[in-house]
């Protein structure tokens, strides 16, 4: 067999992998600060620094991440965050159907992350300040 008729048979097998490990990337890629920052804040709620929390954030990022795009995780999490802010500017972010709707939607994705990654019932309250406090 010739050289040239061995590297085409080889091509497919090595592609296959790769195509394997693709499948595997998460839907949507979040940064890596907005994710640490999640589960850093997430592990805070849960108790502290620990491979139980922190397999259990990271978990939840990694859900959530699956199902919101990072620009509209971004602006959930921006509604979640404003609700407790001062003053007559940010009152966007604290009233209104679209803030009470945009916060609702991320607490709704954290319980399910929360379901899915084995977060207590009891810590699930917490890890809704995680990332974004949700009310």
């Amino acid at each position: 067999m010739k050289k040239a008729q061995c590297l085409c048979l080889l091509l497919p097998l090595s592609i296959v992998p790769t195509l394997a490990s693709a499948s595997k990337l998460p839907a949507h890629n979040y940064p890596t600060e907005a994710r640490a920052e999640y589960v850093f804040e997430c592990m805070n709620q849960l108790g502290g620094e620990s491979y139980d929390t922190l397999y259990k954030c990271s978990c939840s990022i990694d859900y959530i991440a699956d199902q919101l795009p990072y620009d509209q995780y971004v602006t959930l999490d921006t509604y979640v965050r404003g609700q407790h802010a001062g003053g007559e500017r940010p009152e966007v972010l604290r009233e209104g159907s679209l803030a009470r709707d945009s916060r609702s939607k991320l607490a709704q994705l954290k319980d399910q992350a929360a379901d899915r990654c084995l977060i207590d019932n009891g810590a699930k309250e917490t890890t809704q300040g995680a990332g974004a406090s949700t009310n």
